[in-house]
């Protein structure tokens, strides 16, 4: 023990000291900074205790004196095993890059604190541990039956760290309780709810019940969703349907690509089973939301019904919507070679779609055989592969009409920037009225070549060609609907 008593050892607590709190200050670990606080207590402990001892030792009681050099000598070692053992810890997260649980840093530190006191107990107070945990089976008997509960949670940790089902920060299912690990000590595992709840549970419940690992790995995480439609969709444009809006949520992985299966014929709907993936467990609740709502969209446009055990009579006023809508087309450019009565009937054939803030309703370079008219929200323009905004449509205004009438691919990419209602409105409403009306055809050329030439000079779009003519677009519009004149 002269190297203790020395004070040499004085210095190097000092520089242990000095390294401790650099290190704390520099690391970005924010594990590593909370083990080595309790470094720097036992550091600054020693440093307190081993100067008063250099100062005081020798004019105190023999009895004193021991003590002092003791509770230094424990300070020092019990410092120098919390430096080493915060240190090793940080080296296996990082070969790892997985965090390390309480519970294997308590017990670390446990181990190497008694083997450290061992020895400074026996030479400077010649108390044989060994002798004592000897004579204390009584006591031991006594502890272990009134600490049944805990030292059954206790062993129950060790267990679980040695099996490692889990590690902290894996999003688990125990029980009736789901969320991610946080810690993982002696007496309980704690999780976090997604709803920021932390519930504790013992670990002696966890070695009992059945653990369900969503993040393990780094693998993939497989999630199921079941809905159901009416028996009147075909399975496969349902599937079609379903995938489309897989497609379109950043959240599920293309690899490995989601399914969808039927999966049941039930009382009132044909079941489906939809698998889809996820890089992390965290985005299941984001993803669900994002799906159910893309398909309430796709669905009510594909005219899929999704019914329910409600039995619904619904009156619809169809005339008085047909009047709605011939009122909005009365006020378009695009519709003013027709007649009331024929703006009427076009009215009656349009549908109503509706889209949800982030769906695309057309595609640049897409082929297209309706065009469409905003009632209601907010829609953005976009062109080129950069994808630039150019536009920004509301009530009153259309877009799609020369894909429509003269077979031109879509021209730019539209958006829905908000909840919107469109009406669509296909070739079939406007063909039968070619052929009864003489010179129909060549009003519309007229209109279409007119607003090309504005919406380039209004957004400059590279698709839009220079040199617009009504007679290029007339030629193409008689080819597409068969006009004879």
């Amino acid at each position: 023990m002269n190297f203790f008593q020395g004070y040499f050892l004085l210095g190097l607590g000092a520089v242990a000291w000095a390294f401790v709190v650099g290190a704390r200050a520099f690391t970005r670990d924010e594990q590593l900074k909370k083990d080595l606080r309790g470094s720097i207590y036992l550091f600054t402990f020693f440093l307190a205790l081993r100067l008063l001892g250099a100062g005081v030792e020798e004019h105190l009681p023999k009895n004193v004196g021991t003590a002092l050099r003791v509770g230094w000598m424990l300070a020092f070692a019990f410092g120098s095993v919390r430096t080493l053992v915060s240190v090793g810890l940080w080296v296996f997260r990082q070969m790892r890059r997985a965090p390390t649980s309480k519970i294997v840093r308590d017990l670390t530190d446990f181990v190497l604190y008694i083997a450290v006191t061992i020895p400074i107990l026996k030479t400077q107070l010649a108390i044989d541990v060994t002798t004592l945990l000897g004579t204390s089976a009584v006591v031991s008997l006594v502890l272990g039956l009134a600490l049944q509960d805990t030292l059954g949670n206790l062993f129950a940790g060790l267990a679980v760290q040695l099996e490692k089902p889990f590690d902290v920060g894996d999003f688990i299912t125990v029980g009736q309780h789901s969320g991610q690990v946080v810690e993982i000590a002696w007496r309980a595992t704690r999780i976090e709810t997604f709803r920021k709840e932390q519930i504790t549970l013992p670990n002696s419940m966890i070695a009992k019940e059945a653990v369900k690992n969503f993040s393990r790995g780094g693998n993939a995480v497989a999630i199921d969703l079941v809905f159901g439609v009416t028996y009147s969709a075909p399975p496969n444009q349902v599937k079609q349907e379903v995938l489309e809006a897989l497609k379109a949520i950043p959240q599920v992985l293309a690899d490995p690509p989601p399914q969808v299966h039927t999966q049941d014929f039930a009382e009132s709907s044909v079941q489906y089973l939809i698998r889809y993936y996820l890089r992390s467990y965290a985005d299941v609740l984001g993803s669900q939301g994002e799906i159910y709502t893309r398909l309430w969209y796709r669905f009510g446009r594909a005219g899929i019904e999704i019914p329910f055990p409600q039995r619904i009579i619904t009156v619809r006023n169809e005339p008085q919507r047909a009047h709605v809508h011939q009122a909005l087309l009365q006020e378009l450019d695009l519709f003013a070679p027709f007649t009331e009565a024929e703006r009427m009937e076009i009215a009656t054939h349009a549908r109503e779609r509706h889209f949800g803030r982030g769906e695309h309703v057309i595609n640049e370079g897409e082929e297209g055989h309706t065009f469409f008219v905003v009632t209601r929200g907010s829609l953005a323009v976009m062109a080129g592969k950069a994808r630039t905004e150019v536009a920004r449509l509301g009530r009153g205004q259309y877009f799609g009409e020369m894909s429509l009438l003269t077979g031109e691919p879509r021209s730019a990419t539209v958006t829905a920037h908000e909840d919107s209602v469109l009406l669509e409105l296909d070739r079939e409403a406007f063909g039968r009225h070619f052929a009864e009306h003489e010179g129909l055809a060549q009003k519309l050329a007229e209109v279409l070549a007119s607003r090309k030439i504005e919406l380039q000079d209004k957004v400059n779009l590279a698709a839009l060609a220079p040199g617009v003519k009504a007679n290029d677009i007339l030629a193409r519009l008689k080819h597409i609907f068969r006009v004879h004149e």
